[in-house]
């Protein structure tokens, strides 16, 4: 005979006391482990490297189930830490292996790894006492926001990077609602669903083998409920997507050109002179402007001088030659070894407009600028554009500060390494939904792209063998208005309040079990 336990700590699920079903077995340590470097690898896979369409939905879902059915309560933060601190170790891991850098970051996913498994020790054992209630929402919500708060962070929290919802970059049809929360709103819907499809599988596994022992049953209402307020978000947010696609204005468009030179010898053991690179740089530009580029964008640190000065006459006087505007990237050592990081940039008639300093500089890498936070826009006949240099668009807010400033057009200039070739171009995807500007990323060696205010990318040259590239198209102007860039980052510190309250009511509730034992 099986008794049901209905206490109130147990609402929405059931505790079977005599299992009349036969039991998953004792908690196994090697299938839990197993089954979390599964989910690792499945986020690995699901990201643009190897790219297996959709898999992000479900990626972590054996990793939430080791956690909460295979791997021993003591143990059981061990799930989410070794999937999340693999997937952030082979996301970052390629482009960390090409920079010099401290031991300790070329192991970031470990600590990204122990750190999320401290996080996530106490996780079984609150949703047991709560009956699951609250399974759907509270790790990904928690995600959410330390994402954001890793955002504001120094560089070596990285950023955007390694967040879930780039593994989406190629579908626009799923991603205008970025527009209104920020790329967190879809980190959100992916990480419920994740958590949605694996409350189902412990259900599963519940009515076919009963739950553990210090776990109560998840009830069928519990499931019905969570995964309809699950499917119904993600059906919402798939039509907002459609309807907004649908609605895209007509806009004029300008021609826009990104030069990447490869600033490399043949042989690609040394960089070729400064003067070689420069009549790279304007031998492709030529040709950009013979094609009707109105804008054309060169790479991160590609001139050795401050351009602003009389050094700079060749390249003004191409400007002023063929009637287009020019930003150009250019990098000087100041004292104590650092080096200045700005794009400068040149109007039809040759004068400099003015120099963007790096807002997000790469201080690992040497990188300095000492107007960090100065956005620049420049006014043209066809709308106007600004500057971002490389790391800043892995941050969220200067996309997002240059289209507060009028904006149309996203000028951006990087310096890649081997790496990152297939991921750092995508995350300008979200950076051009975001605020609703074009993007036009010209890169030294390995990935240049542009990219229409809807996400769309029209051109990409991507190779991990360096090579040169010229793309020249038309790009829709984008309006640089969005809901996310009059309110920011809103999503994220709602995410923020959000965990504080599941942080508060989980200190409640263990205090209720405490004086109720």
């Amino acid at each position: 005979m099986t008794a049901i336990d209905t206490s109130p700590a147990d609402v929405g699920s059931t505790r079977v006391a005599d299992a009349a079903v036969p039991s998953l077995g004792r908690p196994h340590v090697g299938i839990g482990i197993g089954l979390a470097t599964l989910s690792g690898l499945l986020a690995i896979a699901s990201f643009e490297d190897v790219h297996i369409d959709g898999l992000i939905w479900f990626a972590f879902v054996p990793a939430i189930v080791a956690q909460h059915r295979w791997l021993p309560r003591r143990w059981s933060g061990l799930g989410l830490g070794i999937a999340v601190g693999l997937m952030y170790q082979g996301y970052l891991g390629p482009g960390l292996s090409n920079a010099d850098l401290a031991w300790y970051l070329y192991v970031y996913g470990l600590w990204i790894g122990l750190f999320v498994a401290l996080l996530s020790a106490r996780s079984r054992r609150f949703h047991a006492r709560t009956g699951y209630r609250w399974f759907v929402l509270t790790a990904p919500v928690a995600w959410v926001a330390l994402d954001f708060v890793r955002t504001g962070l120094t560089e070596v929290a990285a950023g955007s990077w390694g967040m879930v919802a780039y593994a989406l970059y190629d579908r626009p049809a799923l991603l205008q609602p970025v527009s209104i929360t920020g790329i967190h709103g879809l980190n959100l819907l992916i990480l419920v669903v994740n958590w949605a499809i694996a409350l189902v599988v412990l259900w599963a596994l519940d009515g076919r083998y009963g739950p553990p022992e210090d776990r109560p049953a998840i009830g069928r209402d519990l499931v019905m409920k969570a995964g309809g307020a699950v499917l119904l978000a993600v059906v919402a947010w798939i039509g907002a997507s459609l309807v907004m696609l649908s609605m895209e204005p007509d806009a004029p468009t300008v021609r826009v050109a990104a030069v990447q030179p490869d600033p490399y010898t043949p042989d690609r053991d040394a960089d070729i002179s400064e003067e070689q690179e420069l009549a790279r740089n304007l031998e492709q530009s030529g040709h950009a402007a013979a094609l009707g580029a109105e804008l054309i964008v060169w790479h991160e640190a590609g001139l050795r001088f401050d351009p602003r000065t009389e050094d700079g006459a060749q390249i003004a006087a191409f400007a002023d030659e063929h009637d287009v505007h020019l930003a150009v990237g250019w990098q000087v050592p100041t004292e104590g070894g650092r080096r200045f990081n700005e794009v400068a940039t040149f109007d039809p008639d040759g004068e400099v407009l003015g120099s963007y300093g790096k807002s997000h500089p790469g201080e690992f890498a040497g990188d300095y600028s000492d107007r960090q936070g100065e956005y620049i826009v420049y006014d043209t006949q066809w709308g106007s554009f600004g500057s971002i240099i490389c790391f800043d668009l892995d941050f969220l807010d200067s996309a997002r500060r240059v289209a507060s400033l009028g904006a149309n057009v996203l000028a951006v200039s990087s310096n890649d390494v081997l790496g990152i070739t297939e991921k750092h171009y995508t995350h300008l995807v979200f950076r051009a939904i975001e605020t609703r500007q074009a993007a036009v990323k010209a890169d030294s060696s390995f990935d240049s792209a542009v990219i229409d205010p809807y996400g769309r990318i029209l051109a990409v040259h991507a190779d991990k063998r360096t090579s040169r590239a010229t793309l020249v198209t038309d790009v829709p102007v984008g309006s640089g208005d969005s809901f996310y860039v009059r309110y920011g980052d809103w999503f994220g510190w709602l995410a923020v309040a959000g965990t504080g309250l599941l942080v508060m009511g989980s200190a409640v509730v263990r205090l209720r079990s405490r004086r109720s034992s």
